[in-house]
């Protein structure tokens, strides 16, 4: 019989879907164990679930399924929390008994929702435990929170999604990464203008690639310049405002704007699993500041320039001085 018992007056959730394991038995080895079918595992794999569909639709479920009752995001964060502490702290055994939660007041908030780096996982595990001690001791979530050593602030967006994300990691490895980010499906599916998938620019991308001796093998930084390069050589700048061609259409034009350029490398590197986003400002040139509009690769932990527009310019190296005005974006709307 699959059960939910709610323990709010003790300010603890106690979940149970049943018994799983028989308690005169020593616990199963993580390793080797069917992990998958206990009451935690059916916990991690809805979580898993949920990442998969924050990278499909850039957005979280609202309910997940849990031993057949769907609880809400809030509650699917708290107890997730618990559960991803459980795992560190009881390697062995945390798949067996039912799993007890504090009961807090929580809400998804976006602001400031991306850590723009990759952060070790222990970090982010001291940021679940001081969670933890404020939904025991406090009954509620911190919702703006920081990463140890790490900027900006953490909202509770960037929290579940990084929760869903190291539940994925679980699932296809059976151990937790190394390190972890928050923001990097949002920098990798289509948007409008930029669609890698298009076979104009897997056929452009893959030229790219064979120009530069580049294979899957090869590193992301490779990857990236060879990219860089090959739109930098291969296609021309034009002069007009704003997106007229998109990602396809410069491809086959063999040129465009600063706009039409950046979707096209985008649409690229995205292709190649390499995160990618625009960068907007008001960039000062010697004859003064300019809109303009540069398309920028996360490579070795850090966002790199890749500004097709300037025959001069390398990755990771731009023409203009200053800038003012700067707005980053995953998906341009002019």
């Amino acid at each position: 019989m699959r059960k939910i018992l709610s323990a709010l007056f003790l300010g603890v959730l106690l979940v149970s879907c049943g018994e799983t394991t028989n308690p005169q038995l020593p616990p199963p080895d993580p390793v080797t164990s069917n992990w998958k079918d206990t009451d935690s595992g059916w916990l991690l794999l809805s979580l898993s679930n949920a990442y998969s569909q924050w990278e499909e639709t850039n957005k979280l479920p609202n309910v997940v399924n849990w031993c057949g009752v769907d609880i809400y995001v809030g509650e699917y964060v708290q107890a997730g929390i618990t559960l991803a502490l459980k795992i560190i702290d009881h390697p062995a055994d945390w798949m067996t008994g039912s799993l007890e939660y504090p009961h807090a007041t929580f809400g998804l908030n976006s602001t400031q929702p991306f850590i723009p780096q990759e952060v070790p996982f222990s970090a982010f595990v001291q940021l679940l435990r001081n969670q933890y001690k404020s939904m025991s001791e406090k009954g509620e979530v911190i919702l703006n929170m920081q990463i140890p050593g790490y900027e900006p602030t953490l909202s509770t967006k960037g929290l579940a999604v990084m929760l869903c994300h190291a539940f994925a990691i679980f699932e296809e490895k059976g151990v937790f990464p190394e390190t972890i980010n928050t923001w990097e499906s949002s920098y990798t599916h289509a948007t409008s203008n930029c669609n890698p998938a298009a076979p104009e620019v897997v056929a452009a991308r893959n030229a790219a690639w064979a120009r530069a001796g580049v294979t899957a093998a090869s590193t992301d930084r490779e990857k990236a310049v060879a990219i860089f390069n090959y739109a930098r050589d291969e296609w021309t700048w034009e002069d007009y405002m704003n997106t007229r061609k998109g990602a396809v259409g410069t491809i086959n034009a063999k040129g465009g704007n600063c706009c039409d350029l950046s979707h096209a490398v985008l649409a690229m590197a995205r292709l190649s699993g390499i995160p990618g986003r625009y960068f907007h400002a008001q960039c000062h040139y010697s004859s003064g500041y300019i809109g303009h509009v540069v398309s920028q690769l996360f490579v070795d932990g850090q966002w790199n320039m890749a500004d097709a527009s300037n025959d001069g310019n390398s990755f990771g190296t731009v023409k203009f001085t200053d800038y003012t005005s700067l707005h980053y974006y995953e998906e341009l709307d002019f």
